[in-house]
């Protein structure tokens, strides 16, 4: 058997990692190189305080992956358990106050916190800038390292990795895809993976199928560095502001992203400004200092919130994709679940496709 993964981001190196270690022959088209797409330009929040029970359970399974995989590669992805805190004005607390019931419900750790002891864990912190918060497992782990290490893991299986070779279509015949159109060649395989991120919308057109994930736009920066005092990471789910900081001092940070028409990695003046105040307004020791580094990933975001994973219409695609912002957090787990899907043929009706056949099922959590 032969499987081409469209994308040599987390989802897709994880589902190449997982297909390699069963024998699988696999190869990456990659349109660009390592770390350009969401998983070289992401914080690298990584929690199981999501707000949908699969996602727990994902959450819950990539983060045993990561402690185990490391040992398995021989490398570190630095990733730091010191908590994920989420805080909230007004009405979101009700809303924090509902995940947390169904966290625990699931065995995650979880508590509420009041503004001051949120000073205590953050020096500096504002606790009038929010009503309250909820702290839990999680923490965060470095993109980059994690992307590297899942490269040296799949060529040691003997995956080929194609950087620089974008997917120009497929053949087809009789509604089943037969291969892979890439440059001047079809190669011929038996399934293909789209897990282009961003792109897979643009690669399920080119292969005949509908895919209504939107595209998101997020911007980050990275602000100079100070004695290190933030140790969770920090979301506040009222203004949509993050924040973490780095073993070094450095101060990263961002702001939820929003739907865009195209995939766009520019920056915008905008972001910066509106990062500045809500940073700034948590936690007041931020003002002043200076921007090193600002950039944008792209990501892509399913109707429903969930990931879309499974073969669609067209017999041996499959698709990989839809996991939002939490990719990180989740990828590991689905790199899993595809590999059981292409040699199993297992299906998780949760997660396919199919499910936006129906209308009702496709309203926004």
């Amino acid at each position: 058997m032969k499987v081409a993964v469209i994308g040599s981001g987390i989802t897709g190196l994880s589902t190449a990692h997982n297909l390699a270690k069963q024998g699988v022959e696999v190869v990456i088209f990659e349109k660009k190189t390592y770390l350009y797409g969401a998983s070289g330009r992401n914080s690298g929040g990584i929690t199981t305080m999501m707000d949908r029970k699969e996602l727990i359970e994902l959450a819950k399974r990539s983060i045993k992956i990561y402690d185990d995989i490391q040992g398995e590669f021989s490398f570190n992805f630095l990733f730091r358990k010191d908590g994920y805190l989420k805080v909230a004005d007004g009405f979101d607390m009700g809303r924090l106050e509902k995940e947390c019931r169904l966290q625990r419900s699931m065995g995650v750790k979880v508590r509420e916190i009041d503004p001051f002891e949120i000073r205590e864990i953050v020096p500096g912190f504002n606790p009038e800038s929010v009503d309250g918060g909820f702290i839990g497992e999680g923490g965060v782990i470095f993109p980059w390292p994690v992307i590297w290490g899942y490269v040296e893991g799949c060529r040691k299986l003997g995956v080929e990795i194609m950087r620089n070779s974008e997917v120009k279509g497929f053949e087809v015949e009789n509604g089943e895809l037969k291969g892979v159109k890439v440059k001047d060649e079809t190669i011929k395989v038996d399934f293909v993976i789209n897990a282009s991120g961003a792109w897979s919308v643009l690669i399920s057109k080119l292969a005949g199928v509908e895919l209504r994930n939107r595209i998101i736009k997020e911007e980050i920066c990275v602000i100079e560095s100070l004695k290190p005092f933030i140790d969770p990471y920090i979301l506040n789910i009222s203004t949509g502001v993050y924040i973490s900081q780095s073993a070094r001092g450095e101060v990263v940070g961002g702001v939820v992203g929003r739907e865009a028409t195209e995939p766009d990695t520019s920056s915008t003046l905008d972001f910066l400004i509106g990062y500045a105040k809500g940073a700034a307004e948590m936690i007041p020791l931020l003002k002043g200092l200076s921007v090193l580094r600002q950039w944008a990933g792209v990501y892509d975001a399913s109707p429903d919130g969930l990931p879309v994973v499974g073969e669609t219409e067209l017999k041996g695609f499959v698709q990989a994709n839809g996991l939002g912002r939490r990719g990180m957090s989740l990828a590991p787990a689905i790199g899993e679940i595809v590999a059981k899907i292409v040699l199993k043929g297992k299906e998780y009706d949760e997660f396919s496709p199919s499910r936006f056949q129906f209308p009702e099922r496709t309203t926004e959590n």
